[in-house]
């Protein structure tokens, strides 16, 4: 066997020391050696060379067991700075040892690391949490966990979750407190990515709780809709009506007018609850937002006051976006409002409106923060900050819930009815104050991506056609208004009480009709059956739908032939479009 310097330098230093022995012990001096006979040399020699052998083989097997503690040593050396966890072992608090990954956690040389109090990477407001556990752990001999925020040596802030717990051979260790020294394993692992988990689990649930909400208001608003809407519609249609039989300069004739105003107020209430809940139908028309925008800074002029400046950067070649201008400009006169009011007690506060074109990704629509997420894609954005009073956290968390304020109880819908808007438009918002510094308020319209149809300034002319169509309602003041309006675009009418009725009249006269108007709720025959009553005759004749603002939606039904849908009540612009769109 071949031995290395090592082993032979232990070889001789034992030698000598051995050799010092046999010259210190009595019975290996020339006396003792001469006084024995030549059989006792020869049995001494023996058993001197038995003991050698013997001494050899011991020696082996003890350079092999030395080798495999070696070799085990450098393996849990191994395992220990290649473990995924972090390991510190702590006395008083200090670090002793510490394997890589901790070291790596805490973004420093391990050789740095030596040496540091565990505090030292701790966050200011989880000291507590920290040192409740390893008092914990020394007063009960078991193993303490805690979760706590810790430090990286540039200040940058992870999750980790600590255990602390006895080490396998510790030193003898006295009771807590009384100066000596306290020996602790801390084992450490990022959780982070956990804790990241969970916060999106959280504004998930969040987002959850919201849905439920919009559910529960879009079924009262559905059905306070169609009761609502139809004595809206009798009371439009009867103040139309009288406003004709009369003379225009009569005091009969500003009643008429003051009872219409009051009644589309109300509409428009309904309209709010709707747009809120998302089920409110909207026109898709080209839109300029610039326009828009410019029509309702006009608007709400009035309101603004004096010592407020206001400054608008417009981008000349924002893209133009599909919607209904209305409730955009309703959306806008809102978060104007809004504005103004938040900087009413600040002098010399100034309100900032900026248009512009995005385009977001994948990771900006993941790291931003989102009152309403949109999806990756072109934008055009509409800004509105003021350096108002700001708003705190709580109540950035109620800001869309209907009827809630700041100024008093009842205020109305608000910004809610707003992210109501661009939610039926597909669009997002976005959403940054800071108590005392103002607020940002900035919507998200997707951009159309093919060349606008009508020139900016161009109006169509007014369309007039001919035809017949059937009108089915159960409402005789509905009824009678639609027959005015038709005829005032060169239409004749049929009329209809009820759905059974309506089927009856489709089947005789169908080859007559250019459309038929239905009633959603029509009696004695649900508005989705007589249709598909209808379609069984010829499904050809096109049918629109007549309902609350669009609330359209309850059993699904699949019709061969998608019917059309138009809101009540009935206004004469939306039903000539309504029209010139169907038979066009």
């Amino acid at each position: 066997m071949v031995m290395d310097d090592r082993e032979i330098n232990k070889a001789a230093s034992l030698r000598r020391l051995a050799e010092t022995e046999f010259r210190r012990n009595p019975r290996f001096t020339p006396e003792a050696h001469s006084a024995m006979s030549p059989e006792e040399v020869l049995r001494t020699l023996h058993e001197l060379s038995v003991h050698q052998i013997e001494l050899e083989m011991q020696n082996e097997e003890l350079r092999r067991v030395e080798a495999e503690r070696e070799a085990i040593l450098v393996r849990y050396v191994d395992l220990y700075d290649s473990s995924p966890v972090g390991y510190c072992t702590l006395s008083d608090g200090l670090v002793n040892e510490a394997n890589l990954a901790a070291a790596k956690m805490f973004g420093i040389d391990r050789e740095v690391l030596i040496g540091q109090p565990m505090t030292l990477f701790i966050h200011n407001e989880d000291q507590d949490i920290y040192y409740l556990c390893r008092k914990r752990f020394f007063e009960t001999d078991q193993t303490q966990e805690c979760e706590v925020r810790m430090l990286k040596n540039d200040e940058t802030v992870f999750w980790a979750h600590l255990t602390a717990k006895e080490m396998r051979d510790p030193p003898p260790r006295p009771a807590y407190g009384t100066g000596h020294a306290l020996v602790t394993m801390i084992v450490i692992n990022d959780i982070t990515a956990r804790k990241r988990g969970e916060e999106d689990k959280a504004k998930l649930e969040c987002l959850l709780q919201q849905a439920h909400k919009l559910k529960t208001l879009g079924v009262m608003a559905g059905g306070m809709a169609h009761d609502f809407n139809n004595l809206l519609a009798t009371m439009i249609g009867n103040a139309n009506l009288a406003g004709m039989m009369v003379e225009p300069d009569s005091k009969i004739m500003s009643c008429m007018m003051a009872i219409e105003k009051a009644a589309m107020r109300a509409a428009k209430l309904t309209r709010q609850m709707l747009a809120y809940s998302g089920q409110g139908k909207h026109l898709s028309i080209e839109m300029d937002i610039n326009l828009v925008l410019r029509e309702s800074l006009q608007f709400i002029s009035d309101s603004i006051p004096s010592l407020m400046n206001i400054h608008a950067v417009l981008s000349d070649r924002l893209p133009f976006v599909h919607g209904d201008s209305t409730q955009i400009s309703e959306a806008i006169i809102n978060l104007l409002t809004n504005a103004v009011e938040a900087m009413e007690p600040v002098h010399d506060c100034r309100l900032i409106v900026r248009t512009r074109a995005e385009y977001l990704d994948q990771v900006a629509v993941e790291t931003s923060s989102w009152a309403l997420p949109v999806i990756p894609g072109h934008y055009a954005t509409l800004e509105i900050s003021d350096d108002g009073c700001g708003m705190a956290p709580d109540i950035v968390a109620r800001l869309f819930e209907p009827f809630f304020s700041t100024k008093f109880t009842g205020r109305g819908l608000g910004l809610a009815e707003v992210i109501g808007i661009i939610r039926n438009h597909g669009g997002g918002v976005q959403v940054q104050t800071e108590l005392g510094k103002g607020s940002s308020f900035k919507i998200f319209l997707p951009a159309m991506r093919t060349p606008r149809s009508i020139r900016p300034g161009e109006s169509p002319p007014l369309w007039r056609g001919e035809g017949r169509i059937l009108v089915v309602d159960h409402e005789d003041g509905e009824r009678n208004k639609v027959r005015n309006m038709a005829e005032e675009l060169g239409f004749t009418v049929i009329e209809a009480t009820n759905g059974m009725d309506a089927v009856e009249i489709f089947r005789l006269r169908h080859g007559e009709l250019s459309l038929v108007l239905l009633d959603l709720n029509s009696p004695l025959m649900d508005g989705r059956v007589t249709l598909g009553e209808m379609q069984k005759i010829d499904k050809h004749i096109p049918v629109v739908l007549g309902s609350p603002h669009g609330t359209t939606k309850k059993e699904p039904m699949h019709f061969e032939v998608e019917p059309g849908s138009i809101s009540k009540p009935y206004r004469l612009a939306e039903f000539r479009g309504l029209l010139q769109r169907t038979l066009a």
